[in-house]
């Protein structure tokens, strides 16, 4: 395959498993329908914080509309639409990206990705083409990736328990984070907080078996700090998180908008007939 076709695609995919990933960590909360904790008056932001992790325990799935847009070696990626995630009895998530574009150029169809702990499938016509299969489906088994591959894994596998409660404990044991005020979103009375966290914290909140992967990762792209945004309800559920990040092999924006906290999600996976499995060889350099 072609270089730069295969690891176009590939970004996205990484793209996508981050993105939903952060959602999943980062925008969890009770459901809206369901039993809220009493609102807390004069809390500080990092009770604040703390609140919202604490709450994330009782969330089993999560939906949200997802922007992404970065800068790489490739050229500007702008990507959006929707996520469904479930958290519980293992991570499952499906994203529709409807808006994708790469280095000044529209993907016709956009990009669809269906992400389990074992796999990334992706229907996406460019890939399709370039693997000369008539499938709908394209699978990256995560095994075939290597250390990279099994960081992943182990991260949405994790997910479903710790993380959503670390990542959110992260922002909260922010030095630098603050309320910035007050505001209305989608109807709903919102406070807004933003802060800084480090590359390192966010490595030292990970499960001990990934970290050394995956802090090779952040050195390599010479991250090693974000800011982040984060709007709160007044039963301290996310309703928004904005997170940047930049570094020597670029930069990136996720931003997530919860619509729906523990409300019926449909994932399909695809199924064998339909799906076409990328060699091991045929992904190059890109395990770890």
């Amino acid at each position: 395959m072609h270089t730069r076709v295969t690891r176009v695609p590939f970004l996205a995919a990484t793209i996508g498993v981050i993105a939903l990933f952060a959602a999943g960590c980062s925008a969890s909360g009770n459901s809206a329908s369901g039993p809220k904790a009493e609102p807390k008056a004069a809390v500080s932001p990092q009770q604040a914080l703390l609140l919202a992790a604490h709450n994330s325990e009782s969330v089993n799935t999560i939906a949200a509309d997802i922007s992404v847009q970065a800068t790489t070696s490739s050229g500007a990626v702008s990507i959006a639409g929707t996520i469904a995630e479930q958290l519980h009895p293992s991570v499952t998530a499906d994203a529709n990206f409807s808006t994708f574009n790469v280095g000044g150029q529209s993907v016709a169809g956009g990009l669809a990705e269906v992400i389990t702990t074992d796999g990334v499938y992706m229907k996406f016509a460019e890939l399709a083409q370039a693997l000369n299969t008539t499938k709908p489906w394209v699978e990256i088994p995560l095994k075939s990736l290597g250390a990279t591959g099994s960081a992943l894994s182990s991260l949405l596998s994790d997910a479903s328990s710790e993380n959503p409660v670390t990542q959110t404990e992260l922002l909260a044991h922010s030095k630098t984070v603050h309320k910035v005020g007050t505001s209305v979103l989608d109807g709903v009375p919102v406070t807004e907080y933003a802060g800084t966290y480090s590359m390192s914290q966010a490595i030292a909140a990970l499960p001990a078996n990934v970290r050394s992967t995956l802090a090779k990762e952040f050195n390599q792209s010479g991250i090693t700090d974000a800011q982040f945004k984060i709007w709160l309800d007044a039963q301290q559920q996310p309703r928004k998180i904005i997170v940047t990040d930049s570094g020597s092999a670029g930069t990136s924006t996720v931003t997530e908008t919860v619509t729906s906290f523990n409300q019926p999600v449909s994932i399909q996976i695809p199924t064998s007939g339909e799906t076409y499995v990328v060699p091991a060889s045929a992904l190059n350099g890109l395990s770890g």
